[in-house]
């Protein structure tokens, strides 16, 4: 994605706070320390703020990719033996991300990163936006000041702007033969999934992965008998609910091995990628490939596809990238004077009886960071 080095988005906070069921927390102090990283404070009216919004963003990731509400999930024990919730689990990563953006702060010199005159002014704008638009009720709720939200911003827009610095140091020379992708297309049948419990079962079971097999050698049959043969189109004349798919995988064994998380080999078996080799581009597996109980008929339709090298050569760059900054941030955090207050921390709990919606704004600036969004959104979250 490409970024947009004349923009930075500062999460200016603003309006429309709803509550219902307030349970009081009337304990906590926010103006009270309650962690130092070398000789910056976070207090905590700023961990409330910052727990609150990683709250409503986690309560909107959930309604829209599973449509549930996950205000019931926060009193549930994460960890047994710890004997820590959910919600507690999520107000400890925000600490941890607190902890984090002010060890940004802190180095940002060695960048040549600052946060600007007008970027604070808007800063402050939107936090004093932020306080008029909010009952004291609600404030009182999140025990946040407008120096808190003044201080979650000016440390969200440190975060933002030094990540292209940091990870600008990472190595982007990526070789064809360091990203190489082969792309096949294939078609998967698998048995049904059922159990067999009774002799009839097992002999019903057994029957259905002969049936398996046949498909898939039907599909193969006429896939080999037809010059350009549409395999999807074939599959789905035997079976309607087969399909062929195109995937790439990485021909370079050691960078295979080295990624754990490269999604392009996820979904190929180690018999497919063999079949394939020493094949020409568009040339078939002449027979099935069997891999447990699936069959695979396979094409190779590119030996190296360039397309999928470059796209490979990017994610490595990415993944460097990543790791160059978060090797960094850990050498910071470990030579950090970090110290915690345990005990008032604890006191803030997350739960599942008050909602607080956010409506998160942009604000844009000449800086040189660049934007963790580009578009305004609303979040809820429940506590």
């Amino acid at each position: 994605m490409k970024r947009n080095r004349e923009r930075i988005i500062v999460a200016a906070l603003t309006g429309a706070v709803a509550l219902s069921g307030l349970a009081g927390c009337g304990q906590l102090d926010g103006g009270k320390t309650v962690a130092t990283v070398d000789k910056e404070e976070i207090s905590m009216g700023v961990l409330s703020f910052m727990t609150r919004y990683q709250q409503a963003q986690t309560a909107q990731m959930y309604m829209s990719m599973l449509g549930s509400d996950p205000s019931s999930m926060w009193d549930q024990v994460e960890d047994e033996k710890k004997g820590t919730t959910y919600g507690d689990s999520l107000r400890d990563d925000a600490l941890e991300q607190l902890e984090e953006m002010c060890l940004l702060k802190i180095h940002a010199d060695e960048y040549e990163v600052t946060v600007t005159k007008e970027e604070q002014e808007k800063i402050q704008r939107a936090a004093k936006q932020f306080m008029e638009d909010n009952s004291e009720e609600v404030k009182s709720e999140l025990v946040v000041s407008q120096k808190d939200v003044e201080r979650f911003l000016e440390l969200t827009t440190y975060y933002q702007k030094m990540q292209e610095p940091i990870k600008a140091d990472a190595d982007m020379n990526v070789t064809d033969e360091e990203a190489a992708q082969t792309t096949v297309t294939y078609t998967k049948v698998d048995p049904p999934d059922t159990e067999a419990t009774t002799d009839e079962e097992k002999e019903d079971s057994g029957q259905e992965e002969k049936d398996a097999k046949t498909k898939a050698q039907e599909i193969l049959d006429q896939v080999l008998a037809t010059e350009d043969a549409d395999m999807d189109a074939i599959a789905k004349s035997v079976d309607e609910d087969l399909s062929a798919l195109s995937e790439s995988f990485s021909t370079n064994e050691a960078e295979e091995e080295e990624d754990e998380t490269d999604t392009s080999t996820g979904n190929l078996p180690d018999a497919v990628k063999e079949a394939v080799k020493g094949l020409q581009d568009g040339e078939v597996v002449s027979s099935l490939i069997q891999d447990g109980d699936s069959y695979y008929v396979v094409r190779l339709d590119s030996a190296f596809d360039q397309e999928a090298t470059e796209n490979q050569k990017d994610s490595i760059i990415s993944e460097r990238k990543q790791e160059l900054y978060d090797d960094t941030v850990e050498e910071w955090r470990d030579k950090a004077d970090i110290s915690e207050d345990k005990k008032a921390i604890k006191k803030l709990k997350v739960k599942g009886n008050h909602k607080f919606t956010f409506k998160a704004e942009e604000a844009e600036s000449t800086g040189a960071g660049d934007g963790a969004s580009e578009n305004a959104e609303n979040s809820e979250a429940s506590e």
